[in-house]
């Protein structure tokens, strides 16, 4: 899925990537809480959270596209925030950014199933 547009340098990137573990170390500590200690399975579906977030600071580091500032048409190349002004590329990196979004959310859906299909 890469692509040359992108909208976040990589000072950028490494905030997301490091977003990415905290929240899956989280999601993961959770899971394993919860099945070690039998939690009743509706109260798993509270890893979807992290695990969610985890994907999406993955996925935006590797995509180098923050989905937020896709949605109104910026970028942060480790200068602060500007207004990207080719109307193609603020379409392209909306495109990704949808993309990167249903990516995440199913990832976190499939953690999600795979920890309520534990005993």
């Amino acid at each position: 899925m890469a692509s040359e547009v992108c909208n976040i340098g990589p000072r950028e990137q490494r905030k997301r990537r490091l977003l990415g573990f905290v929240a899956l170390a989280v999601g993961v500590a959770w899971a394993f809480i919860f099945i070690v200690y039998d939690v009743p399975r509706p109260w798993r579906v509270i890893i979807f959270l992290p695990i969610w977030i985890a994907s999406l600071g993955f996925l935006q580091a590797r995509e180098r596209i923050c989905i937020a500032l896709a949605a109104r048409g910026m970028r942060n190349m480790d200068a602060g925030e500007e207004r990207v002004e080719d109307r193609r590329a603020i379409e392209e990196l909306q495109r990704r950014a949808q993309w990167i979004n249903r990516r995440a959310l199913l990832t976190a859906a499939l953690a999600t199933l795979l920890a309520l299909l534990f005993p």
